[in-house]
């Protein structure tokens, strides 16, 4: 069977647990809104945001300094601070452990109330923040998407 060559979502040559500011977007499975509304969380949202507020308890390293819970997608930055010296038997997690952590997590919270959602579309969207212009631009998008949200790519019209 032939399969078509899939996409690489990361930079190969680039080491995700380095040092660094990172932006990514996490959606639902088929863009389902199952957070709530834009300024309303419902159960399951909330239990998102609990799940990504608590990201510091599992990483000693890494931080969460922006982020929104839209209906159906998730933004925020990511700061892993892996130069950190310290004494570690084990290597820094790398964006990708973060977020497939966070999402099992979740996933997990909510299966307890409602086992028959799927929560999570496959992967996520990320992008390296290289510089403080960077930073700023994605920081402001963060902070405008709700006022944006029918212009955003995620909104699905019914």
């Amino acid at each position: 069977m032939n399969l078509p060559n899939r996409k690489l979502q990361r930079l190969s040559t680039y080491n995700y647990a380095d040092n660094g500011y990172y932006f990514a977007t996490i959606c639902t499975h088929n863009k389902k809104y199952l957070f709530g509304d834009i300024n309303n969380l419902n159960t399951i949202g909330n239990i998102a945001k609990s799940e990504l507020e608590n990201i510091p308890a599992h990483f000693e390293h890494v931080k969460i300094d922006k982020y929104v819970i839209m209906p159906n997608h998730i933004h925020f930055i990511v700061v892993i601070e892996s130069d950190v010296k310290t004494e570690r038997s084990r290597p820094f997690p790398t964006l990708s452990t973060i977020i497939g952590l966070y999402k099992s997590g979740v996933s997990k919270c909510i299966h307890e109330l409602r086992p028959d959602i799927t929560v999570w579309q496959r992967s996520f969207h990320d992008r390296i923040i290289r510089n403080e212009e960077d930073y700023l631009n994605i920081w402001k998008y963060i902070n405008d998407n709700p006022a944006k949200w029918t212009e955003d790519e995620y909104f699905i019209s019914t």
